[in-house]
């Protein structure tokens, strides 16, 4: 299935991501990323899907603005139906390759990747990870959502429609040092939290 066609298909179901990995608030990644963000923060959501987090996170705090970059028109309708839906002003979404953004340098102060690199081949999630530094504000973060493997039997087996239905790239990516990893594009981990499912990394430039 080509990439186009997977995430046509998948922008119908990937909600239901929340209402079953993420359902309870305090324990879900939703919940850490909306509380690093700060007032007046310009945020862009790379690779929003079908805007979930630029959504709460815009209508959560007026004072930021958020916008939201992705390569699936289908996912977008549904970010745009969102946003309009709950008549946000402080959201905008974009048809656009977050390889080859249009925005400016340094332009954003938290960029958030939210379950992105691990369904991505290495070589392109290399030049996303590039274009997101790019376009980072020196003393900015990025933000980072991805699944993590629990050794508890029960969330095992709700987990295990990801490990089967997740593309290729998902298996060498769970498994990474994402400590060496992000250090190779000159990134440092500042703080990692785990979350239902998953975990929560928020990054800083080497240095910053």
């Amino acid at each position: 299935m080509n990439s186009v066609l997977f995430y046509k298909v998948m922008s119908g179901f990937y909600d239901l991501l929340d209402v079953i990995y993420f359902r309870k608030y305090e324990s879900s990644p939703r919940k850490v990323v909306n509380e690093s963000i700060n007032p007046g923060d310009k945020i862009l959501d790379l690779c929003t899907g079908t805007g979930t987090n630029a959504v709460n996170i815009a209508k959560r705090d007026k004072s930021v603005v958020v916008k939201g970059v992705d390569i699936s028109k289908d996912m977008l309708i549904i970010a745009k139906s969102k946003a309009k839906k709950e008549n946000l002003s402080n959201t905008k979404f974009f048809h656009m390759d977050a390889t080859n953004m249009k925005f400016k340098d340094k332009c954003f102060d938290k960029i958030l990747l939210s379950l992105v690199l691990h369904e991505t081949e290495e070589e392109l999630a290399g030049r996303m990870i590039t274009e997101a530094i790019r376009v980072l504000k020196d003393d900015g973060e990025i933000i980072i959502t991805e699944w993590e493997r629990s050794t508890d039997l029960f969330k095992k087996i709700v987990f295990f429609p990801i490990e089967i239905l997740e593309p290729k790239p998902y298996k060498t990516f769970v498994v990474k040092d994402l400590y060496t990893y992000f250090d190779g594009f000159g990134l440092e981990v500042i703080k990692e939290i785990h979350c239902d499912y998953s975990k929560v990394l928020r990054l800083r430039k080497n240095g910053k």
